[in-house]
């Protein structure tokens, strides 16, 4: 990677349809969201990993002694997230889990688009498109992931899941109360947005933009239809 948070370190990648990737220039808000956010020490979800570049920043810059769980539900995608981690020798530090995070632990009925690089749960809001493949993967709520399965909770957890946002919040309801993690979500639609926003509200988040300064978001009305939001307790 030639520049930004992961300058240095080594992906799998396509040369000309992933530029932002070894250039260092993906989602600029969400890498400096990350740099501003994530300490040594803390434990990290990465909730939608694909290939795991946010995964490997979450390794960076919490330094060895911390973890990073990394949460990806497409079979094709998981080669690769393994691939990157094991290019870099984290795999004692990155935690590669091959499931969709929604509200119930089981199985799910998961959408992938042609390029099979990309998809949501069956159920979640967001675009209404056409799917290529519907595919059973593993799913999984974080609460029985952390209090039944007794896993580390999470300080920081980043979340882009094509419109699975509220269902991965409603299966987190716990660590939300309890843990109070700070969100860094991407939103997909208004209906995710509202869900997002109720939910985060009645656990008592306030919601910022993941932009310089990160100010508050005041009302839902000022999120568009795909929004960077960051949320603390």
């Amino acid at each position: 990677i030639a520049a930004g948070i992961l300058r240095g370190m080594r992906m799998s990648l396509d040369l000309q349809t992933e530029k932002d990737y070894w250039l260092g220039t993906y989602e600029p808000d969400l890498q400096e969201a990350a740099r501003q956010l994530i300490q040594p020490g803390m434990t990290v979800y990465d909730v939608g990993a694909n290939i795991g570049y946010i995964s490997l920043i979450a390794a960076r810059l919490t330094a060895e002694t911390s973890s990073v769980f990394s949460f990806e539900a497409l079979p094709k995608n998981i080669e690769r997230l393994k691939s990157n981690v094991q290019l870099n020798k984290l795999e004692s530090q990155i935690n590669v889990v091959h499931a969709a995070v929604t509200d119930t632990t089981g199985e799910a009925v998961f959408l992938a688009h042609e390029s099979g690089a990309m998809g949501k749960a069956l159920g979640s809001a967001g675009r209404e498109a056409h799917y290529a493949a519907e595919l059973r993967v593993p799913a999984v709520a974080l609460d029985d992931f952390v209090y039944r399965d007794g896993n580390l909770t999470p300080q920081v957890v980043k979340m882009d899941i094509e419109g699975g946002e509220g269902m991965a919040l409603r299966g987190m309801r716990r660590i939300l109360k309890e843990a109070h993690p700070v969100l860094m979500i991407e939103l997909h639609g208004q209906e995710a947005a509202s869900q997002v926003w109720e939910i985060l509200g009645g656990a008592g988040y306030t919601i910022h933009t993941m932009s310089r300064g990160m100010p508050k978001v005041n009302s839902l009305d000022e999120l568009d239809w795909k929004a960077y939001i960051v949320a603390k307790r």
